[in-house]
């Protein structure tokens, strides 16, 4: 959805290429003039690319996540987008794209890393002396592969600061960007309903997810006995066991969030694990959904207290979910405010022309790249 609400902002500045991987969901994006992909590489092939991943993380050295994102068929793409479409620069996504730097040395980069470059939930599920090799192996990675690019980028400053750190550069921060509706839901309506949301196969989000049923739910219901907690995201196979405990919905994926959050009062969206900025949160307060979290779940969100809750124990939690839970009219104000932030903060225009002005120093400052004329 950043990423989304970002790049059709700045295809009214600039044309627009893409190289990805598929997931097989969804065809490319109609704003970008020219796109190629390839099936992502946890998709087909299942056992030999489980191998393969292993051999990379094992023998060459490479962090699990990184290795699981290796596909030899990508550097072609690459090589055929700088033929065919020639971009003056590129920008690249995510940490694990920054492995594919080395093919793009041609052209200036800024890559955006979106999760602290060592993410401190990487779990490898082969057992803690593993996850503590994992964690050597992504420190090596960050170092050799960021400094490929041109310039680096993060989401939030305290990203921005770790990475810094890390490679010994500086790293500009790009804030976030959202397509927010123009009416807000009307959550207050709703029953007494929480929600939290994520993808189940990214480990923070179970991690969460777990402790909300054990530890805060239990104290929801002793105080309102008809409470619910709603857990929605893809990939809810690994959360399925909690469907068991009273006061449990597990929805799965939901294609259109602003059905879910109107059925919901609060998004109840702590988390213990982490970096980067929290999307489930500022879509969110975008659509005008109170939420409570803790402060590692609020980085990058920065809304006031009316809008965004901050408590840290499960007692604190609770009694702040419940607060909504009991009084529509303070999850009618607290939606407005949230509503209110969401139009004057997270404007993607404003997002796309200042990407759209760091490429153009980007090129300016670099001695003989290539600039097409505008538009």
């Amino acid at each position: 959805m950043y990423l989304g609400a970002l790049t059709r902002a700045m295809a009214a500045m600039a044309e627009l290429g893409l190289v990805a991987f598929d997931h097989g969901k969804q065809e490319p994006p109609a704003h970008f003039r020219w796109n190629a992909t390839i099936p992502y590489p946890g998709l087909p092939h299942r056992g030999f690319r489980r191998a393969a991943m292993l051999w990379h993380w094992g023998a060459c050295r490479r962090p699990l996540v990184i290795a699981k994102h290796r596909h030899p068929g990508l550097p072609a793409l690459i090589r055929r987008a700088l033929a065919e479409f020639a971009p003056d620069a590129v920008l690249v996504e995510m940490s694990p794209m920054a492995q594919y730097l080395r093919h793009l040395t041609s052209v200036p980069t800024i890559l955006t890393d979106h999760e602290a470059g060592v993410p401190d939930h990487a779990v490898t599920g082969l057992g803690a002396f593993a996850d503590r090799r994992d964690r050597r192996l992504w420190s090596r990675y960050v170092t050799t592969e960021y400094r490929r690019a041109s310039r680096l980028q993060a989401v939030t400053e305290e990203d921005a600061t770790t990475i810094s750190e890390l490679v010994h550069r500086p790293v500009r921060r790009r804030q976030p960007a959202l397509a927010v509706p123009r009416q807000r839901v009307r959550c207050e309506q709703a029953p007494p309903r929480a929600l939290f949301l994520g993808d189940y196969r990214h480990h923070p989000n179970p991690e969460a997810a777990g402790r909300l049923v054990q530890q805060v739910l239990p104290r929801l219901r002793a105080a309102a006995p008809d409470a619910e907690l709603w857990l929605a995201g893809p990939n809810h196979d690994r959360i399925q066991h909690l469907a068991a405990v009273p006061g449990v919905h597990v929805t799965g994926f939901v294609p259109e969030l602003g059905e879910l959050f109107a059925q919901v009062r609060v998004l109840l969206a702590p988390l213990y694990s982490g970096g980067g900025f929290r999307m489930k949160s500022l879509t969110a307060l975008a659509h005008g959904l109170p939420v409570v979290t803790n402060q590692l779940g609020s980085r990058g969100v920065d809304a006031p207290p009316t809008a965004r809750v901050l408590a840290e124990t499960p007692e604190e939690l609770a009694v702040a979910t419940l607060r909504l839970l009991g009084s529509p009219a303070a999850t009618a104000e607290a939606a407005d405010a949230a509503h209110a932030w969401a139009l004057a903060t997270l404007d993607a225009d404003a997002v796309a022309a200042a990407q759209i002005a760091e490429l153009a120093d980007l090129l300016a400052t670099t001695p003989g790249a290539r600039r097409s004329a505008p538009g």
